[in-house]
């Protein structure tokens, strides 16, 4: 036993030879300074790759994109999907309004819509152009973002909690950025009658609609109002040309305001769960609702306990 620890302590360090583990001290100098270089020059050549990387790159957009990219492909057109607000928890697309709380009481769903519109449409953002002239000459103006306003917002806004204060819940519905995709007013080819009777649409903007998914919600979901940046309607929102296409960031900020329609659900039916479905249309515009193209899904329950009482016992 003894003499495999001999063997085992003279392999570690050879006192004879003054060897660590095999080697000396100017065998283990030359190793470290070969590992030194080597691996200073791996990582010079790392980072030139990416400094070539970095040079090639475009600066505010992606190299490929729009109909260039894979978002468009023989089976999968190229499409915009439909986002919307208030959402304070990422994975669940329910919003709950509770008639027995107090108005005053601040709400998670407006406080979430606050949110979103402090970090995306409520700050001041400046951008900086460069104007150029016929002698080849610029100069850089810095000049305001510009905003996206609805002016006449009803009450969808924040001293109404936007309508959850009212019990008339107001839901943000805007369509998904795409670089260089610019929307075409009216419907395709397969759709023109329902968009016509549905719409009654001006032809300078993309029409956003939200009905019932099934038959029993849209029995359930009430009347709805729909305003956008140029005024208010009962059929359908609009969502104008003008704001499109979405051409990336500004010298990698992104100060676009992508435009969206607010939809107010005026007298939803309380204690029952609502299934709603928001749609855009346009003549390049592909709907499908298997693969969630073009649309949105969220649900609304209206939470009444003196309504719903007033059931149990049989009062109508």
């Amino acid at each position: 036993m003894s003499g495999r620890v001999s063997a085992l302590m003279n392999g570690l360090y050879d006192s004879k030879k003054r060897q660590f583990l095999g080697r000396d001290g100017a065998g283990w100098t030359k190793l470290g300074v070969f590992y030194f270089f080597f691996y200073l020059g791996l990582a010079g050549f790392f980072c030139a790759m990416l400094a070539v990387f970095m040079a090639l790159s475009p600066r505010d957009r992606p190299r490929y994109y729009s109909y260039s990219s894979r978002m468009a492909t023989r089976s999968n057109p190229l499409s915009p999907g439909l986002g919307f607000r208030p959402q304070p928890e990422a994975d669940k697309n329910i919003i709950i309004l509770d008639k027995s709380e107090d108005s005053e009481t601040p709400n998670s769903y407006a406080k979430s819509l606050d949110q979103y519109l402090q970090i995306y449409y409520w700050k001041t953002d400046n951008v900086e152009k460069v104007e150029h002239d016929d002698d080849d000459d610029y100069e850089k103006n810095v000049v305001p973002a510009e905003k996206f306003v609805i002016n006449n917002p009803g009450d969808c806004i924040n001293a109404t909690q936007y309508g959850f204060a009212l019990g008339k819940p107001c839901v943000l519905v805007k369509m998904n950025k795409i670089v260089g995709f610019k929307p075409k007013p009216g419907s395709t080819a397969e759709e023109r009658q329902t968009y016509q009777e549905i719409c009654d649409q001006k032809q300078s903007a993309i029409a956003v609609h939200c009905h019932g998914e099934y038959p029993a919600d849209e029995d359930n979901i009430g009347s709805i109002t729909y305003m956008s940046e140029k005024g208010r309607s009962t059929k359908c929102g609009a969502l104008e040309t003008s704001w499109f296409p979405y051409e990336g960031k500004t010298n990698r900020r992104d100060t676009y305001q992508a435009p969206y329609v607010w939809v107010q659900f005026n007298n939803p039916r309380p204690n029952v769960l609502i299934n709603v479905l928001c749609r855009i249309y346009g003549q390049n515009i592909d709907y499908d609702k298997k693969t969630g193209r073009a649309m949105t899904r969220f649900q609304i329950y209206v939470k009444d306990i003196k309504q719903e009482s007033s059931r149990q016992n049989g009062d109508v």
